[in-house]
């Protein structure tokens, strides 16, 4: 890992290379990942979605789709 840069920074890793921030957010990720069967609400809508959305972006793939397309329309 580089200062700055973190390989899981796609996944939302707030690091910017702190070791100490990176290990927790990593098991935080490891865990979410070892509960993917399971199904959790979302905090925004309440539909479910998987612990690893949660962990990941903070709410569920509808929810993240319908954020991105009010902050970045498509432009045709």
């Amino acid at each position: 890992m580089h200062v700055g840069r973190c390989a899981e920074a796609h996944l939302g890793c707030p690091c910017r290379g702190d070791e100490a921030i990176h290990e927790e957010r990593s098991r935080e990720l490891s865990e979410a990942r070892a509960t993917a069967d399971l199904t959790v609400e979302c905090p925004e809508c309440g539909s479910p979605t998987t612990p690893l959305s949660i962990v990941s972006w903070g709410n569920c793939r509808a929810c993240r789709t319908a954020h991105s397309r009010s902050t970045h329309p498509l432009r045709w």
